[in-house]
């Protein structure tokens, strides 16, 4: 029996090199290592790229928040109007909410003004995570108000 055929049948996984000298086998570590550092390399190049995806919402998100400031602040002076007119016609309680509503909505156009895209993100995912009901409603009450709001004033 020859070197090689002694070392399969007794289990030994030593390698010959080209000089004849025999030495441990970890191949299989080595392709591990690079495996794992490949994997390090994608994960960190994902979180890069998420990064700057998300440093470009927030970018385009403060670009665009005056915008819609000033369309809640346009909505804010479309409430005031109707306040008035409840005024007018002496209906006095629907005329103070209809106030309370403009000074919110104004108050909201200024805060949206003021504070940096992240900070409201952040204000919205917590206030989400405290009150996810109310959050879904006010986004869909929003939304529903804000759509008839701008195909009103498209006319």
């Amino acid at each position: 029996m020859n070197d090689t055929d002694e070392r399969f049948m007794h289990g030994d996984n030593r390698q010959q090199n080209n000089t004849g000298n025999t030495s441990t086998g970890n191949g299989g570590s080595q392709g591990s290592d690079k495996a794992r550092q490949t994997k390090e390399q994608a994960q960190q190049k994902a979180k890069e790229t998420a990064d700057q995806a998300r440093d470009e919402a927030l970018r385009r998100a403060d670009s665009q928040k005056g915008f819609v400031a000033d369309q809640i602040s346009n909505f804010s002076e479309a409430v005031r109007s109707m306040a008035m007119q409840f005024k007018d016609q002496d209906q006095v309680s629907l005329a103070d909410y209809t106030y309370r509503l403009a000074d919110k909505t104004d108050s909201f156009a200024d805060h949206l003004r003021d504070e940096n895209s992240e900070s409201l993100l952040k204000q919205a995912q917590d206030f989400s995570r405290r009150e996810p009901a109310l959050f879904i409603g006010g986004m869909v009450a929003g939304g529903f108000l804000l759509s008839r709001f701008l195909k009103s004033s498209n006319r």
